[in-house]
């Protein structure tokens, strides 16, 4: 059976940070949505794929814009994460993105 999630993290930092860790060779992310909670500066938005040894395995966003009081999918199919592998994600001013991950395991 699918189980679907949303994972939030809040307040993203320039530091990475693992927003979704796969469990099965079956997980498919749906959407990554980068939202400008600062009212006046654009921020940047990076996710990374690493896999269990946390070596770089590819970018899936590399510093794209996300304007001021807006969002974006940086995502725009859906995307197979491999297992043991995780998505981690990092802006470049602190604290003016939070990023939404959706995604499903089967």
């Amino acid at each position: 059976m699918a189980t679907f999630y949303n994972r939030v993290v809040k307040n993203v930092d320039t530091s990475e940070i693992t927003a979704v860790t796969s469990a099965s060779d079956s997980t498919i992310i749906l959407s990554i949505l980068g939202a400008n909670t600062n009212g006046t500066s654009n921020a940047d938005i990076t996710v990374i794929r690493r896999d269990a040894a946390n070596t770089d395995q590819g970018y899936l966003a590399y510093t794209i814009v996300v304007p001021a009081d807006s969002n974006m999918d940086v995502l725009g199919n859906k995307y197979i994460l491999p297992s043991g592998h995780k998505l981690n994600v990092s802006t470049s001013t602190s604290g003016y993105l939070d990023v939404t991950i959706s995604y499903v395991e089967v």
